[in-house]
């Protein structure tokens, strides 16, 4: 349960700061898990490192300075990162934070958020199936073996999955049965029961429900089920067969291209699209790239060519892996390019006549 004063920090991110304020309210819930607010008094120090994927520092309330790699960076209070988030080098690299003001700043997992913006834009695409959908495309995307994969995966799942009716007494699966499909629990509630090499009767050891999942270690294994489910009360399933599973698992749906070959394709004729917000085209962009943002894409797409091809990227690749899926469903044929800008080695433009990154070099240098 949050504190008051939290309550309050997490409302003014939402409110005005870039790209929180255009999260939905079920991703909002989510940003706890993916920032940290540090607070800090006139006068203090504080030490900090960005992570892997160059982090986000935003400055919610006071003024600051950082020290990093001998430049000195101030900020005159939140207008200067409401739009335009300070960039942290990545790890190992580390950051010094003078407090000029009691201050508190927010620093944001920047990959993680991407991912957040990506997932919104996936349950979007469900809008038109209505609201039951977009809450059981949640359930496949919170199950164990989706959560650590791309989100066009867990969007192909969601339409290859079956409702299935169970009732009570009914087991679902049985120990020693060969593995044909991989299930999540939508409602109703179920028993795990195991036995042993040395046991006479199989024991409980588990009980499952809403949002729960399982089924897999036999699909992943190739070996014969480990495990028996019963149903204690009528419910439904979502159901993947052993088939769609592999595919989903062994099989990539976004077909991705490394930084030279993109260059070479942009060269000959491909056009790259940048799927990011402004503010980050602004900062640095690919010379020649178009912005049309992942979240106008779906109403921008008149604009683009069915005879042409297309690249497509983001920062780190979640968020252009779901704009090549919603071109390549409107039968374009396009690419996504892979590591984002975050892994492009050649030179990028800005349209600042001078902009230095926080670690004090230029951004066609820092790219």
């Amino acid at each position: 349960m949050f504190s008051i004063k939290m309550e309050h920090v997490l409302d003014r991110l939402s409110r005005h700061y870039q790209p929180f304020n255009l999260l939905s309210e079920e991703r909002l819930r989510e940003v706890v898990n993916i920032v940290r607010f540090i607070e800090l008094r006139e006068g203090e120090i504080f030490q900090i490192a960005g992570g892997q994927d160059h982090d986000y520092l935003f400055v919610v309330e006071g003024r600051l300075e950082i020290i990093c790699s001998g430049t000195i960076t101030s900020l005159a209070g939140p207008d200067d990162t409401r739009k335009r988030p300070v960039v942290l080098p990545s790890a190992p690299a580390t950051c010094t934070l003078v407090a000029r003001a009691d201050s508190i700043i927010c620093h944001a997992d920047r990959e993680m958020l991407d991912n957040l913006i990506s997932w919104d834009e996936v349950v979007h695409m469900m809008e038109d199936s209505g609201a039951e959908s977009a809450r059981l495309l949640e359930k496949v995307r919170n199950s164990l073996v989706f959560r650590r994969l791309p989100l066009e995966t867990v969007e192909l799942a969601f339409q290859k999955m079956q409702t299935q009716a169970v009732r009570a007494g009914e087991y679902v699966i049985q120990q020693g049965e060969e593995g044909d499909a991989y299930y999540i629990i939508l409602n109703g509630r179920a028993e795990v029961y195991q036995r042993g090499i040395y046991d006479d009767q199989p024991h409980k050891i588990a009980d499952i429900g809403e949002g729960d999942a399982f089924g897999c270690e036999a699909l992943i294994s190739g070996s014969i089920r480990n495990e028996s489910v019963l149903m204690t009360e009528d419910g439904e399933v979502l159901v993947l067969d052993k088939a769609a599973f592999e595919e989903l698992i062994s099989n990539p749906l976004i077909k991705t291209v490394n930084p030279s070959v993109a260059r070479t394709m942009a060269e000959t004729g491909h056009e790259l699209i940048d799927v990011r917000y402004p503010e980050e085209f602004d900062d640095h962009h690919i010379p020649g790239a178009r912005l049309i943002p992942l979240f106008e894409l779906r109403n921008r797409m008149e604009e683009l060519d069915k005879n042409r091809q297309y690249i497509v990227y983001c920062h780190g690749g979640s968020r252009s892996a779901v704009a090549a899926l919603i071109l390549a469903q409107n039968q374009f044929e396009v690419l996504s390019l892979d590591g984002g800008i975050r892994s492009w080695p050649f030179e990028t433009q800005s349209i600042y006549d001078r902009q230095v990154m926080i670690t004090g070099k230029k951004d066609t240098e820092a790219a």
